[in-house]
């Protein structure tokens, strides 16, 4: 499972939540020391005032009934009693002891204080006789495991104070502070969820806006690999915004180049067909012979070899780019070159809707198959589905191409059949025109061996995603 996004916009909201939650606990750990500082010394300045009050109502009271006002300020965490002699043999904290001295007007030595370390278990729960009774009954292992619990749990430190009264006994105190609540700990984990979340879906809203002109960018850039053409709103941000200009502006020029050329073509095939024509007209009239006939040969080679030229550098086609069905185009394709009388299979396949120049493929296609049953016998054609690309293979029984030359045979004018006859050897143009028509569409094609190193299998993928945008591009494609 891959856990770090792809995408910018994830990659920015991953990163953030991580550093706010990090800020988050470091400043939550900070303030947690604190607030349980503050509590704790909050509850022992509670338990002293209690200490100090329930010395001042003792002292002033007549021994009868010291002992019930004892039972009455007595509580599970604050244990009171009146002894001969002191609970504690020694001062141990001298700034408790001075204060409560200072606060209770006692002499040096009236005053003992002793805090117990952190590791301090809990004072014992009072507990009625009934409980007593209940308890007395369970086994022995559940009081190990109460016994256990409680020793578990953590307590503030034992107060121990030893206070000397003007009746000549001692005020011996056992207390412990209560322990700090953690229930602020709660609020702040759901503030800082809070936090979170608004701050995430704040981010991921504002990314979205900022890299939307960067996604159309994107789909612009592969339409335009496709030949189509999309002019892009300038938006966002100023740097993106320059970006889109200098996409607009170079699909702009390349689209006036092309233009250009297709116009200087457009002229130099009207002036070569005149001048060809004029001359075959004369030859033709020349009587007849040898030299008049190596001459109409030569001529008629020129037309040839002009149109085939103007029909590569022709290859990106201005027709329309539109949805298609591929399988459907192939089953026509080869019925109309089995009626031509070509050996060619088709092998049925499902419908496949495209994004493209219908007629282009065609074309392209038809270039390839021709020539497999020209130097191959029979074409075998199929048409499958990998992925995102829609692949078609056309496989013949011929000699097949060497490896070293199947790069080769894609450039204009390169002929694998060494002679000067255009019957065996073409123009060398079919495969570089195939080529030039499938890649202006964003597809390929490639040579092969064919099944168990036979033939020649040539395979042409062609892409099955469409562009969002796709919708705009047939009124923006080319003028």
């Amino acid at each position: 499972m891959r856990l770090w996004p792809r995408r910018a916009g994830g990659q920015l909201a991953l990163l953030l939540v991580f550093v706010l939650l990090a800020a988050q606990v470091i400043t939550i750990a900070i303030l947690a020391g604190e607030r349980q500082g503050a509590l704790r010394s909050a509850g022992l300045e509670h338990v002293l005032q209690r200490v100090t009050d329930a010395y001042t109502l003792l002292d002033t009271t007549d021994p009868e009934r010291q002992e019930r006002i004892l039972r009455a300020l007595a509580s599970p965490s604050l244990q009171l009693s009146i002894d001969p002699s002191p609970y504690l043999s020694g001062d141990e904290t001298p700034s408790l002891t001075r204060q409560l001295a200072r606060e209770l007007d006692l002499m040096a030595g009236q005053a003992r204080t002793a805090m117990g370390s952190e590791e301090t278990e809990c004072l014992p729960d009072r507990e009625s006789d009934h409980e007593k009774r209940e308890k007395h009954d369970d086994d022995d292992e559940h009081h190990e495991d109460d016994d256990h619990r409680r020793k578990r749990r953590d307590c503030p430190p034992i107060l121990s104070v030893s206070l000397g009264m003007s009746s000549g006994q001692w005020f011996n105190i056992r207390a412990q502070p209560p322990a700090p609540s953690l229930l602020w700990l709660k609020a702040s984990l759901t503030s800082v969820g809070i936090t979170a979340v608004l701050l995430t879906l704040t981010l991921l809203l504002a990314i979205r806006r900022i890299l939307r002109p960067v996604n159309e960018l994107s789909q612009a850039a592969h339409a335009f690999g496709r030949g189509e053409k999309i002019t892009i709103p300038e938006r966002g941000p100023e740097d993106i915004r320059e970006v889109t200009r200098a996409f607009n502006r170079m699909q702009h020029q390349v689209s006036r180049a092309q233009e250009d050329r297709e116009r200087l073509l457009a002229a130099l095939a009207h002036d070569l067909r005149t001048p060809i024509t004029s001359m075959r007209l004369r030859v033709e009239m020349l009587p007849e012979g040898e030299d008049r006939d190596r001459l109409l040969d030569s001529l008629r080679e020129m037309q040839h070899l002009a149109e085939a030229t103007l029909d590569f550098i022709r290859g990106s086609t201005t027709e329309q780019h539109r949805r298609y069905d591929l399988a459907t185009l192939l089953d026509s394709l080869c019925d109309d070159l089995r009626e031509m009388g070509l050996a060619v299979e088709c092998e049925d396949s499902p419908r496949c809707v495209l994004q493209g120049q219908p007629e282009a493929v065609k074309r392209a296609i038809r270039n390839l198959i021709e020539n497999a049953v020209k130097y191959g016998q029979k074409a075998d054609v199929k048409l499958e589905t990998s992925g995102q690309e829609a692949v078609v293979t056309v496989i013949d029984q011929g000699p097949g191409i060497p490896e070293s030359e199947r790069d080769q045979v894609f450039q204009p004018f390169y002929r694998l059949e060494q002679s000067r006859s255009r019957d065996t050897g073409g123009a060398g143009l079919g495969l570089a025109i195939a080529r030039t028509l499938i890649r202006g569409m964003g597809g390929d094609i490639r040579l092969d061996s064919g099944p168990e190193g036979k033939g020649l299998q040539v395979t042409v993928t062609l892409p099955l995603e469409i562009p969002k945008s796709a919708a705009t591009s047939s009124e923006q494609a080319q003028h």
